[in-house]
């Protein structure tokens, strides 16, 4: 899902959101996740940013704790099954053996420890 959806999922506000760049750069992206804001769902230190964009307003920071963003996983470009085949075959062109463990549900059964 993209930030937009990410956001209503979580029932975040984009009004309660802090303003953002409308096309912020990486480092910009990584200096605001180095400052570890509070996620925007549910308060804990944030571990990766977004920018959320809304027609009624301008561009808003989404920040996303480990357990938000696990819950709002983004959209991938290709099928998970086609992008494991890509990952398997790229181990092993460099001689590596990859073990992937996958949940076509999106990391539901995941527990955190």
């Amino acid at each position: 899902m993209n930030h937009e959806e990410a956001a209503r999922k979580l029932g975040v506000d984009p009004a309660s959101l802090t303003p953002a760049p409308s096309a912020p750069r990486f480092a910009e992206i990584w200096a605001r996740m180095q400052q570890e804001p509070p996620c925007s769902a549910c308060g804990q230190p944030a571990r990766t940013s977004g920018v959320v964009r809304d027609r009624a307003r301008s561009p808003r920071w989404l920040d996303r704790c480990r357990n938000c963003f696990l819950a709002t996983p983004p959209t991938l470009r290709r099928p998970l099954s086609q992008a494991v085949t890509d990952i398997r075959e790229a181990a092993a062109e460099v001689g590596l053996r990859a073990v992937l463990y996958t949940d076509e549900d999106g990391w539901q059964d995941e527990q955190s420890g």
